[in-house]
Formats: C-alpha cells, sequence, structure tokens
C-alpha cells in the first residue's frame, strides 16, 4: 500500500510498486488446472464464490507467465465485482506491463467509484507523478484531504508532492491541518524540509530536533538536520548529528563521508582519515574525502586514504591518475606528476584522462610545444572526442600559429556541426585571422541554430558598434546575451562600448564601472573604461584607465598615448 514510510528516507519514494504476486492458492494440484475449471464450470456460484474463483484463475495464469490472459481474467473481474483492492491489483500489473495509461485510468474510474479509499486515490497520485504529471496529482489528493480533512496521512503526502514542486508554504500549510498531537516524527520532518525551504533555517532545525527526537532511527531527518547545522557554520552540532547516525549504521560509506568532511573542516584531519580506515573502502567516498583532504592542505592524509584505497582494490586503473592529482594539487610537483602519468598504458582505462591531464600539466609548465604534441596525439587516438582538436587548436593559438589552429577547427566543425562551442572557436580563429566576413556568418549560424548564444551574440552586437552600423539592433544583442551571462566582464564591455557610441554615456559609465568590478586584465575594456570616464570630465580616472591599457599591451599604443597627452 501507497504510504509514507515512518522511516522517510531522502526524497520522496514512487509510490506505485509492481506487487510481487501472491503465493498460488492452489496447492500440487493447480498443475491440473484446466479440469478444475472444467468442474467448476459446470456449477452455479454464488457471486462471492465466483469472484473467488475467478481470482484464483487470475493467479494461476500469472504463475504460469501468461500476463496478458492474467489481465483480461482480472479486469473481467474487475467490472463484474468492482473493489479498491482489485483496482490497485489490476493497475499494478498493467504498469508491470508498460500500459501505464490504462492502469491511470483504472484507478482514476475506481477512485470515482469508491472516493473514500484512501488507498486508491494514493495510487493515483504516485501513477501521476511518475507520469509526470504532478499537478494532477496534487489534485487528486486535495480532493481526497476536503472530504477528509483529519487524514494525516492522505495530507502527509500531499504535502510531500507539494513540497517536490517547490510549493514550500503551501506543503507547510497542508501539514499544519495535522493536530498537533498527531504530528508524528515524519509529519515533522516534512514540516522542516518546507519551512527550510522558505529560508527559515533557524525553525527547520528545530523541527528536525523535535523530529529525531520523537524516531530516532529517522535517517533522512538526520540527515537534513546535519546539512543545515553545516551550513550554518555549527560544525560541532552536525559532527554529532553524523555521529548518531554512524552509531545506528556503521557501515554505511556515506554517513562516515560525511562525519570526515566535517572533521576537515574543524582541522582534524587524523580523526576524519581514522573513520574512514574503520568503515568499509567505498572507492567514491574515498575520493570524496581525498579530494577534500587536498583541497583544505592535509597532502599527508590524502596520501593515507589512497593507500586505503590501493589496498582495497590494488589492480584499479584510477590509481596512477590520483597518486598524480596528490602530486599535482597537493606537493605541487607537476613534474612528478607527469612522470606518473607517462607510465599510464594504452590499454588503460582512464589512459584518455591522463592523457588530458599530461596536456594540462605540459601547457602549464610552458612546454607548448609538447602539450601540442600531446594533443596531437589524443586527437589520432580518439578521433571521436571533440575536446582534443578543441584543446590542440588552443595551444596552436597560444603558439602563435592561428592559422593551423582554424584549419583544426574547420574539420572540427564538419564532423560535429552542431557544436556551439567548436563553431564559436572557430568564429574566433577567423576573426584572429581577420577573415571578418567569414567569421560574421559562422557566428549568424551559431544564432540561427541558437538564438541566445551569449557568446554569438556579443560576437555580432560588438561588431555592429565597431562598424557604426544599427546601434540599436547591436545594444539588443548584448541584451539577450547580458541575460545569460549577466556578470560576464566582456559582455558589459560591450554595453558600455554601445551606449557611450549611442551618446548614453551615464548609463555607458555605470556599465564600464561594473566591468572593471571585476579585475579584467584587457587592455581594450581599460581603453573604453579611459574613453568613456574622459567624455564623462573624469580626467584622473581617464589617465590611469589609458595607463592600465599601455601596461596591459595595448594593440594600438600609439593611439593610447595620444589620449593620455591629449587629458
Amino acid at each position: 500500500m501507497p504510504e509514507l514510510t515512518k522511516r522517510a528516507i531522502t526524497g520522496r519514494l514512487p509510490l506505485l510498486l509492481v506487487l510481487a504476486l501472491l503465493p498460488c492458492l492452489l496447492s500440487n494440484s493447480c498443475a491440473s488446472s484446466r479440469p478444475a475449471r472444467l468442474a467448476y464450470a459446470g456449477k452455479a456460484l454464488s457471486p462471492q464464490a465466483e469472484g473467488a474463483y475467478q481470482f484464483l484463475v487470475y493467479q494461476d495464469l500469472l504463475r504460469q507467465g501468461k500476463k496478458d490472459e492474467a489481465a483480461q481474467v482480472l479486469a473481467g473481474l474487475n467490472q463484474s465485482q468492482p473493489s479498491p483492492e482489485t483496482a490497485v491489483e489490476l493497475a499494478n500489473l498493467l504498469w508491470g506491463q508498460n500500459e501505464r495509461e490504462a492502469a491511470t485510468r483504472t484507478l482514476e474510474t475506481a477512485a470515482a467509484a469508491f472516493p473514500d479509499s484512501r488507498q486508491l486515490v494514493l495510487y493515483l497520485a504516485s501513477a501521476y507523478q511518475l507520469r509526470r504529471l504532478p499537478d494532477a496529482a496534487v489534485a487528486a489528493l486535495e480532493r481526497f484531504v476536503t472530504g477528509h480533512p483529519g487524514d494525516a496521512q492522505a495530507l502527509r503526502e500531499l504535502a510531500s508532492l507539494l513540497e517536490e514542486s517547490g510549493r514550500h508554504q503551501e506543503a507547510l500549510d497542508a501539514l499544519s491541518r495535522i493536530p498537533e498531537d498527531g504530528r508524528d516524527a515524519t509529519t515533522l520532518y516534512l514540516m522542516a524540509k518546507a519551512t527550510a525551504g522558505l529560508d527559515r533555517k533557524d525553525a527547520a532545525i528545530a523541527l528536525l530536533r523535535r523530529a529525531v527526537a520523537a524516531d530516532a532511527a529517522l535517517t533522512a531527518a538526520w540527515t537534513e538536520l546535519g546539512a543545515l547545522l553545516e551550513e550554518k557554520g555549527d560544525l560541532a552540532g552536525a559532527e554529532d548529528c553524523y555521529r548518531k547516525m554512524l552509531a545506528q549504521d556503521e557501515d554505511s560509506p556515506e554517513v562516515r563521508a560525511k562525519l570526515a568532511r566535517v572533521l576537515i573542516r574543524q582541522k582534524k584531519p587524523d580523526r576524519a582519515v581514522k573513520y574512514l580506515e574503520e568503515g568499509p573502502p567505498d572507492k567514491a567516498r574515498l575520493l570524496d574525502a581525498m579530494s577534500a583532504l587536498l583541497e583544505a592542505g592535509y597532502v599527508k592524509q590524502a596520501r593515507q586514504v589512497l593507500a586505503r584505497l590501493a589496498a582495497a582494490i590494488p589492480d584499479s586503473p584510477d590509481l596512477p591518475f590520483y597518486q598524480a592529482v596528490i602530486a599535482y594539487e597537493g606537493e605541487k610537483k607537476p613534474k612528478e606528476a607527469l612522470a606518473i602519468l607517462a607510465k599510464v598504458p594504452p590499454e588503460n582505462p582512464n589512459f584518455d584522462k591522463a592523457l588530458s591531464f599530461r596536456i594540462q600539466l605540459t601547457s602549464e609548465m610552458g612546454d607548448l610545444s609538447g602539450a601540442q604534441a600531446l594533443a596531437a596525439e589524443a586527437r589520432k587516438r580518439f578521433p571521436d572526442r571533440k575536446e582534443f582538436p578543441a584543446l590542440e587548436a588552443a595551444l596552436l593559438d597560444k603558439r602563435g600559429e592561428t592559422a593551423k589552429a582554424s584549419a583544426i577547427l574547420k574539420d572540427a566543425v564538419a564532423a560535429w556541426p552542431d557544436d556551439m562551442d567548436l563553431l564559436y572557436r572557430y568564429g574566433v580563429s577567423l576573426e584572429k585571422l581577420k577573415r571578418r566576413d567569414e567569421a560574421k556568418a559562422v557566428m549568424e549560424n551559431i544564432v540561427a541554430k541558437d538564438p541566445t548564444n551569449p557568446d554569438a551574440l556579443n560576437y555580432l552586437g560588438y561588431s555592429l558598434t565597431e562598424e557604426g552600423k544599427d546601434l540599436e539592433k547591436a545594444l539588443g544583442m548584448i541584451r539577450t546575451a547580458l541575460a545569460k551571462e549577466p556578470d560576464n566582464p566582456f559582455f558589459l564591455d560591450s554595453l558600455a562600448w554601445t551606449l557611450h557610441k549611442l551618446g548614453r554615456n551615464a548609463e555607458a559609465l555605470a556599465a564600464i564601472e561594473r566591468a572593471i568590478g571585476h579585475n579584467v586584465k584587457d587592455a581594450v575594456i581599460w581603453e573604453h573604461y579611459g574613453d568613456i570616464t574622459a567624455a564623462a570630465g573624469r580626467k584622473a580616472e581617464a589617465q590611469k584607465a589609458y595607463r592600465t591599457a599601455l601596461e596591459l599591451g595595448s594593440d594600438n599604443p600609439g593611439d593610447v598615448k595620444k589620449k593620455l597627452g591629449a587629458l
């Protein structure tokens, strides 16, 4: 029966589950079901006996694997002797045969005939929910609770559905209709979830404390309580939650991982490792802890966790990769990391990941030629992976070989014509080669495929502004780009420059100040800042802006110096 278990778990479980078949009520004689049916056929049975007989026939057919015939028999029984139980049984059978609409119709018809059956309405609501019809699920439960205002079970289920839909206040209102003395641990937990959703964290914590006091085994409430305490910075309180959870389930790697993270945040790495070593060697949780230790600077303990993983899974193909991560991220030894990665053989399932890491490290160490050679190798070994052409092109461009980069991107675009990132990179390469008409065509192609693509829209809008053409259209494009990325300093610069060209200098000044506020190191943006502040009569700021543009390597230093000298 679809009821919200008192041992609630995080997230609402689907309620409509295919029921396990009941044991065959016929004894060994059910193998001779045909003679039995013929014998019964000759007798006049009472309606009750006939119903019982048809149900046995249905079960017998199920036992033989004849689900379609079984469904026909049960459908007949549901029509001749309807009941909530028969409707649920038929709906479950239909659902198991993937006839979800028929199962839902069966439940709808039965719910209309038996409006007081909570069992039916809960199954019906669950069917709607599983078919991604949340509004219909809520409506079904609301109809039921209107006629049964004191049904706590239905109110909890309604609140759970409302909470899933983000309707926190409505969920809380539904639960508040349950009298105080009828609010069990699950009700308090659901009230806490809704209260937290309304950003009333302290009230939610108080409700959760009441929930776990009422039922210490309510895992979901402990988990939620621990998370909220962590969010508030009460790490000691969160630690206490996770310890109590662990006392109930010592083998839970998830709880051990949560406890380890809290201990790491409290600067107790050795205790965190101790708890991890005492539990089962869960790979995902150990790697999560290793990452947290590295982020906090506890390299020694991160190595201990990796050693625990290596002891548990000595042949894991992941080990070299994570050894390299520790050497690079933790010990700041990129050469050692590279040496480890270079030993990863091509047959290792993580070879592609190791190759990507090698490319990154080699590039960061300043060996662009070596990084580009590795990217070329990766592109040949993995021709179906579009990230490697993009990587090689980026490295070639960084080396000043933009024409070669553009050629690689052209081939990549031919292979993946709908990849917006590759198309944009290709367009930018054409712009750098001063093939502006071709670059513009590529960007227009992107916008045709994706009308709200922010990068292409910004490019086209800024291009119009630079050309002094259709500035209002340019402004619209740039504003659309900013709607997607409102804090992008380059988009803000485009906005400021277009507004400046339109003579709307006060708005331009506000936009360019927002761009500069992101601490950008772009000579063009600083030159624009100089032009806009100079137009506003803010001489000192303009001088600083022009000097910064020159320091950042302006492409037209002569023009900038003239502007500076004219102030």
